[in-house]
């Protein structure tokens, strides 16, 4: 994914809004002559307005993880071609001639920004601040404080570029054990719609349907559907947000999750409860 201006952002954030608060309006409109279907489109709602932040999160991650996986190699690069006797400058332009990735494009733009009369420590901060990931934070403030001190600037860079590489195979063994967690909270999330579900179809059903006097009701079992209903989508959504907590190491990565436990719930409460 090639990096994505605030702007544009913003037009998709408010797109989508406008696009959730729509159906959540007609959901009100329609509240009185038909309340369970305003139900489904108040959840309907969440997952439209939502539903495009967790793409562009998910895109985003990818675009990152991309540009951080190819720095490494990158920095190698650059230091083999100042060992070969090229300046540090020329270095990074013979780095940019080859395919590293989504990096490329990035270390192209700092080239075009040295071109139209700006500096190469202004064309790593640059870079740093449209990524905004810390490793590459590290990799850019270590490139610039290097270019501007000098010394063996390769030999730097080799020592980077082996530290970045430490620092990667640290994050996938996280990642890889982050996910038996990821997995936790799906089951516990399975567990409680399975609750949900007794209790609905062997407990308040019958018991309402029956008018039991030991078991005296304070409300329809509507009531009692919608507020179960409720309780599953905000499980649902904020199971979401602590598995892409855990996972990924943010709540917004929770969102692709939260949209799958909401539609399960969609689809339970549709298919299988009754009512």
């Amino acid at each position: 994914m090639p990096f994505m201006e605030k702007k544009k952002k913003q037009y998709i954030w408010i797109s989508e809004a406008t696009a959730g608060t729509a159906i959540g309006l007609y959901a009100a409109f329609i509240f009185f002559s038909n309340s369970r279907l305003a139900d489904y489109l108040i959840l309907i709602a969440i997952v439209v307005g939502i539903t495009p932040l967790a793409i562009l999160s998910i895109m985003e991650n990818r675009w990152k993880a991309g540009i951080e996986r190819r720095i490494p190699e990158l920095l190698e690069d650059i230091a083999e071609g100042q060992l070969t006797g090229l300046t540090f400058l020329r270095a990074i332009e013979a780095s940019a001639m080859k395919d590293h990735g989504p990096v490329t494009i990035e270390l192209r733009r700092i080239l075009a920004h040295v071109k139209i009369g700006g500096t190469i420590e202004e064309g790593f901060e640059d870079f740093a601040n449209r990524v905004q990931s810390r490793m590459v934070k590290r990799a850019s403030g270590i490139m610039v404080e290097t270019t501007k001190s000098g010394g063996d600037v390769a030999k730097i860079i080799r020592s980077l570029a082996s530290y970045l590489r430490q620092v990667e195979s640290i994050n996938d063994e996280r990642k890889a054990t982050m996910k038996t967690y990821i997995v936790i909270v799906y089951i516990a999330f399975g567990v409680f719609m399975a609750t949900v579900v007794i209790l609905l179809n062997q407990f308040f059903y019958p018991m309402l349907q029956m008018g039991s006097a030991i078991f005296k009701a304070q409300g329809d079992y509507l009531t009692y559907r919608r507020i179960f209903f409720y309780m599953a989508l905000l499980q649902a959504l904020f199971s979401g947000l602590v598995a892409g907590k855990l996972g990924e190491g943010f709540m917004a990565a929770g969102f692709k999750h939260s949209i799958v436990m909401m539609l399960m719930s969609l689809v339970i409460f549709i298919l299988i409860i009754v009512g």
